[in-house]
């Protein structure tokens, strides 16, 4: 007997019934960057039968895929702590008589990282965010803001603000903006680039 241990990465769909089609939707967007990857299917609906409409499309397409019937491991990593978050700012606006202070409360808070993101960290935040070095393989950036990375990303960003300035993806690195897998191929040339989503919410890459 042979075992050999890998270390995969997986998209993971929590399902419910209706999500059917907007998954395969997902999937056909994003199915260059997907291949090679691993579809993690779970759901809380017991109903729910995979077999109707989503398995046949991952057989049809030869993605990698699993039905998970198992609780995985929590993986331990680092969370690196920011500065205050929007709340707490708001609330000390709340609380202060300042009238000045408290008409600036809808003012966009930017958190900025001057050292690069190690291995096994962890950036979950609702501000803008910069970071000025590189974030390295195993590290995850989370933000519900914008964000703006000026190093080599080879670990996997989220963002789901209004934009996105990067440079540089490589091989090991995942970028999700909105929902959508960002292209690596279209950030060889390691020039600044700015993402967003225009009027009919389209990817929109624009060289600086």
């Amino acid at each position: 007997m042979k075992v050999k241990q890998h270390t995969l990465q997986s998209f993971e769909f929590l399902v419910i019934s209706g999500d059917e089609e907007k998954i395969i939707a997902y999937l056909t967007q994003n199915e260059p960057l997907i291949l090679g990857n691993t579809v993690i299917l779970s759901t809380e609906d017991e109903t729910l039968d995979f077999n109707k409409k989503i398995i046949p499309f991952l057989i049809e397409k030869k993605f990698c895929y699993l039905i998970k019937n198992c609780n995985f491991s929590p993986r331990k990593r680092s969370v690196l702590t920011l500065n205050k978050s929007i709340d707490e700012v708001l609330e000390n606006f709340k609380n202060s008589d300042d009238e000045s202070n408290f008409a600036n409360k809808n003012e966009r808070i930017r958190e900025i990282v001057e050292k690069p993101i190690r291995s096994g960290s962890y950036i979950a935040t609702k501000n803008d965010l910069t970071i000025l070095n590189q974030v390295n393989g195993g590290a995850e950036i989370e933000s519900e803001g914008n964000i703006e990375i000026f190093g080599t990303i080879s670990g996997k960003i989220i963002c789901n603000g209004t934009y996105m300035l990067i440079r540089d993806i490589n091989d090991k690195g995942l970028v999700i903006f909105n929902g959508i897998i960002l292209d690596k191929e279209k950030f060889k040339n390691k020039k600044a680039k700015l993402i967003k989503l225009n009027s009919d919410k389209r990817l929109f890459i624009e060289e600086l």
